[in-house]
């Protein structure tokens, strides 16, 4: 087992805000003579296929603008790569089901193949780490445990899934209801689509081909916010709400939401 390399993958995985960018892509380092350098190991996630997922404004006033109440990741990697993870961590890795992560006493999470099984996962002094294939279609499913709605904010390679950009406790997230469980399936890009989940190459990451960076690459983190308990009064405005999945179509909205890598 390559202990280096374990290094690498967890240090790059866990330093979030660190401005590391990604080497040249071999093959354009070839068009201009150069030698190609060696592309990151592991995975990221890529820009999938488009698919529906309807989501409508929902009024939510938090209890705290930007201290969630409960925060969770969830690591991934390919086989390999979640192997020197872990044998990095040391210790006894114990197996997970389903959804095994918490955040606090709110929220449940797990991640879920596109054929519908728990990816496979593995837990070492706190740390969860997932066993994903390379170009497979995945989901981040979330379960409120609490009695009351909450609101949490994704992020996938710390990149919010709402609008694709660097994940911010300021931004808003899926407002769900009390014992309520939503799948989250992609990168959102209207209020009715989202680009699917699919684990990919770090080259072939939405990370490296929208922002040139890597950095969070193989993480995916939960932000969870509890209501207010006397909410003051909705101004209207869909930029102040947090979104609820819907079983009809919503009216177009307009929003911020994420863009594809090469516009």
């Amino acid at each position: 087992m390559n202990l280096a390399r374990a290094a690498l993958l967890l240090l790059a995985a866990i330093l979030a805000g660190c401005a590391t960018q990604t080497r040249e892509r071999p093959e354009a380092a070839r068009s201009r003579g150069l030698t190609p350098a060696l592309e990151r190991p592991g995975l990221g996630t890529s820009w999938g296929e488009q698919r529906e997922s309807w989501i409508e404004p929902a009024p939510f006033a938090r209890s705290s603008a930007e201290r969630p109440a409960a925060q969770a990741r969830i690591f991934y990697n390919d086989r390999e790569g979640a192997d020197a993870m872990l044998a990095f961590l040391g210790g006894e890795p114990k197996h997970c089901e389903s959804l095994h992560l918490t955040a606090g006493p709110l929220l449940r999470l797990g991640l879920r193949g596109g054929n519908g099984e728990w990816l496979a996962c593995r837990e070492s002094h706190g740390r969860h780490i997932a066993t994903a294939d390379h170009g497979s279609r995945y989901e981040i499913v979330l379960k409120n445990d609490a009695r009351r709605a909450v609101e949490v904010v994704v992020s996938v390679d710390g990149l919010d899934v709402m609008d694709g950009k660097p994940a911010s406790f300021k931004k808003r997230g899926y407002a769900l209801a009390p014992f309520e469980t939503l799948e989250v399936c992609g990168f959102r890009t209207s209020a009715s689509t989202v680009a699917a989940f699919r684990f990919g190459g770090m080259f072939d990451s939405y990370g490296h081909r929208r922002h040139g960076n890597t950095a969070n690459a193989g993480v995916v983190g939960v932000a969870v916010f509890e209501e207010k308990r006397r909410p003051g009064a909705d101004t209207g405005d869909p930029k102040d709400h947090a979104w609820r999945a819907t079983a009809t179509r919503p009216p177009a909205v307009a929003h911020d939401f994420s863009t594809p890598p090469e516009a």
